[in-house]
């Protein structure tokens, strides 16, 4: 199987989908909006990994569907799978096992035909508590880290990250590990900046700088909308992109799915088609992206379509 960095060189490689809003419309995970105001992050929080280790059947026929739609990439479903997070959730005594099951899941379905990443995404703890919780954020980062690397991860996913200095203090986290690793940004309610204020050309010369194989964006926008921002950071930087759109529609007032009125429980009136990841992946191509996905509302019909236009 060949590594992270030849896929990419040789790419765009194909990554996989959303894995946490796709089982929670088939009913195993649960959205969170019952139990807190949604993004507030004062709650127990909305769509953590547990699924794992209480549904696992679920989560590994979800792989299976990603790997036959033509997937490279496998990513463990250990987003959100941080003691802080996992811990107001109700789960904070198994972040060991929850993050174990799901690498080996992963692994189990993608054999020799994929590579597994392990999935690292914000803490929330800047969000809740302010700038002076990066220590705190810094430590549950490595922790998990850790944990993926003893779980046999082949690299790093590190995504979602909604400010630049929590993006750097996993970054330095995942230096330590050896890994390699692909950072992706996401920037909301705009795409002009990030929440600490960066550009994505800031934030891709900073990512780039602190050793990311790949660099790059995912979730809240739909591929259309993406892309300038992708371009933005390619003038930045000359390590590859990394793109894992999400497959739901924003507004020009509003770049963000998530601060959108439908999220999280009127999401199919803002779903957008498959065909918008099929002119993306030639877009990708042409371009010369280094890895393409999907994240949330993206499932396996979007992937194959992706991959067929990847590999025309």
């Amino acid at each position: 199987m060949k590594t992270i960095q030849q896929l990419i060189q040789g790419g765009p490689a194909i990554g996989d989908g959303g894995y946490l809003i796709e089982l929670e419309r088939r009913g195993y995970v649960d959205s969170g909006s019952g139990r807190e105001r949604v993004g507030t992050g004062r709650g127990s929080g909305q769509f953590t990994p547990e699924v794992a280790i209480e549904h696992p059947d679920a989560l590994r026929e979800l792989h299976r569907e990603f790997l036959n739609a033509g997937s490279q990439v496998l990513q463990a479903l250990t987003f959100f799978g941080t003691r802080e997070k996992l811990n107001r959730a109700g789960y904070g005594s198994q972040v060991e096992e929850i993050n174990a099951a799901a690498v080996k899941l992963a692994k189990d379905v993608a054999s020799d035909r994929a590579l597994v990443a392990g999935s690292v995404s914000r803490t929330q703890l800047v969000e809740r508590e302010g700038m002076e919780a990066l220590p705190k954020a810094a430590d549950h980062i490595a922790e998990q880290i850790r944990l993926l690397k003893d779980a046999g991860v082949d690299f790093l996913i590190l995504e979602t990250f909604f400010h630049l200095a929590e993006m750097m203090v996993a970054l330095k986290a995942a230096a330590t590990s050896g890994l390699p690793v692909v950072a992706t940004m996401s920037f909301r309610p705009l795409v002009a900046q990030c929440s600490d204020g960066h550009t994505p050309a800031e934030c891709a010369k900073v990512m780039a700088d602190l050793g990311a194989i790949a660099v790059g964006a995912n979730c809240e926008q739909d591929p259309a909308r993406m892309l300038p921002l992708l371009r933005e950071m390619r003038r930045a930087t000359n390590v590859p992109l990394a793109a894992q759109p999400a497959a739901f529609r924003t507004t020009d007032a509003c770049h963000s799915f998530t601060r959108l009125p439908e999220f999280p429980d009127s999401l199919e009136s803002i779903q957008i088609s498959r065909q918008a990841f099929s002119d993306f992946g030639r877009l990708a191509k042409s371009e010369g992206i280094g890895f393409v996905g999907g994240c949330c509302g993206c499932n396996a019909a979007y992937i194959r379509v992706l991959a067929g236009a990847v590999n025309e």
